[in-house]
């Protein structure tokens, strides 16, 4: 078991329309998905990373990387980046250790 390390996340996907697949030439059968990192201690969430995504064709089962994305599909990628948000889950780590630092202080007052 690692004590540090990086892990990715599904964060979203979408199934877009009005996009032809440049493989098989069919329409509406392509999926974009957005991950996003995260650093973790003893597998709790610390740090949030960077997001990126991969789009799969339904049909012909033709998977690309964001380097290799059709122009359309780049385009449908950025959209649904943009709107989605990063969760909360991934600083969960960080948030307890202030949490704790905060009773401490607290703690010492009273």
């Amino acid at each position: 078991m690692f004590l540090a390390g990086l892990k990715k996340s599904e964060l979203n996907c979408k199934t877009v329309s009005k996009v032809t697949c440049p493989n098989c030439k069919t329409n509406n059968n392509t999926v974009v998905f957005v991950f996003g990192y995260y650093k973790h201690l003893l597998q709790i969430p610390f740090l949030a990373g960077a997001k990126f995504g991969k789009s799969v064709c339904s049909n012909c089962n033709q998977t690309y990387e964001f380097d290799e994305m059709p122009d359309a599909i780049k385009l449908a990628y950025f959209e649904l980046k943009e709107i989605t948000k990063t969760p909360f889950w991934f600083y969960i780590g960080a948030i307890i250790i202030k949490v704790l630092v905060i009773i401490k202080i607290i703690s010492k007052y009273y």
